[in-house]
């Protein structure tokens, strides 16, 4: 709103590219030379997260678009406090995630998925898929070092309540491996964050598209 007719500025198509362009009279624009920056994540992540209350949830989509995260998909699990998104939340986290998006410099915008049961989860076919459990879990936080090795990566991660062990046994006959955190209990928003950011560090600028 503040530029004027001449001034130059950045867009980029949302599928990686990026371009100078100029702006014109009326709103309009050209751009000639189109380029890919080396910002994006080389690991294709995509998080699974059930539904938290309040603004959890939209702080969460923020936080894990900024980081990296290329796709998310809301699940409604049994211990979710939410039972129900309406589609003006689903518009809200899209909108939240292009603005996340552009604020840190991406050009992949991410998919914001309609929410799901869990049940409609899929199995995992070729990608390392993790659940974040705090109990009995398969791993512990040094081994998501293994998703840096995949081209693409699942995280599951729970509730406020966590999951139900009936959910973990679902999904580990799916092909899914628990992962533990360590011994600091941690918030349903605040859990996915540690997760996302071990597996993306340093892997910023190398990403294919």
């Amino acid at each position: 709103m503040r530029l004027r007719p001449g001034d130059d500025f950045v867009i980029t198509d949302g599928q990686g590219n990026e371009a100078e362009a100029i702006l014109g009279p009326q709103g309009s624009y050209s751009a000639e030379k189109w380029s890919t920056p080396e910002r994006e994540a080389a690991i294709e992540l995509h998080l699974f997260a059930a539904l938290t209350k309040g603004e959890k949830f939209d702080w969460l989509v923020e936080k894990a678009v900024e980081l990296g995260v290329r796709r998310i998909t809301p699940v409604m699990t049994r211990h979710c406090v939410v039972k129900k998104a309406s589609d003006n939340r689903l518009d809200r986290w899209q909108k939240i995630a292009l603005s996340a998006m552009l604020q840190c410099g991406g050009c992949i915008l991410p998919e914001i998925s309609a929410p799901v049961e869990l049940a409609a989860i899929p199995a995992p076919q070729h990608v390392c898929a993790t659940v974040l459990y705090e109990y009995d879990a398969e791993s512990k936080i040094h081994n998501l070092d293994q998703c840096r090795n995949t081209r693409e990566c699942w995280l599951f991660t729970g509730p406020e309540g966590g999951f139900s062990p009936e959910e973990i046994s679902m999904l580990k006959e799916r092909g899914w491996h628990s992962l533990w955190l360590g011994p600091r209990i941690f918030r349903a928003e605040t859990a996915p964050i540690i997760a996302i950011s071990t597996i993306l560090a340093g892997t910023w600028g190398r990403a294919e598209t």
